[in-house]
């Protein structure tokens, strides 16, 4: 098998391929389904990384297809939380602010070191607690929602301003 199409991988692109069935879900609030599959796309997140590590599968096309799937599926369900659920307009554009920063300062880090630039802790954590904000969002379960959504965006903070950091260096 080609060493870019193995499991972890897979696992990412599941991920987006989820993704316009979970927003069909939260459009016609097939909450039951739109849970299921968000806890299914949480999942793969997990177990990508954790099969690329156990089975000796880390790949430089895997460093860069996992985060791009967490920004799309990120940055998509915040829109769509935002024309649906009362998700606020300042945090989307946040969110979608740091995250454009990342690709364009990976591709320059990409393009000046040669090398694919890996995720930071805190931006792993970032998104996590995001997608647990995006689940309780999903799911209307305030202000829970609203608590994770500011715990995320400290975290969004602080690993935007290490990747600018890790950009400018």
């Amino acid at each position: 098998m080609n060493k870019n199409l193995n499991l972890p991988n897979i696992l990412s692109l599941t991920r987006v391929a989820l993704l316009p069935f979970i927003v069909l879900c939260l459009k016609y609030n097939q909450n039951g389904l739109l849970f299921a599959l968000m806890f299914l796309a949480v999942l793969t997140d997990y177990f990508d990384g954790f099969f690329a590590r156990r089975l000796g599968q880390v790949t430089d096309s895997g460093k860069i297809l996992d985060p791009l799937a967490d920004k799309i599926c990120v940055n998509t369900m915040v829109v769509a939380l935002w024309l649906w659920r009362g998700f606020p307009l300042w945090a989307v554009i946040l969110i979608v602010a740091r995250d454009l920063m990342i690709v364009i300062g990976g591709l320059s880090v990409m393009r000046r070191k040669k090398a694919v630039p890996v995720s930071n802790w805190p931006g792993k954590w970032a998104v996590t607690v995001l997608a647990v904000a995006i689940i309780f969002y999903s799911m209307g379960w305030q202000p829970w929602g609203w608590y994770m959504l500011l715990a995320g965006l400290v975290l969004v903070g602080v690993s935007g301003a290490m990747y600018a950091k890790r950009m400018f260096n």
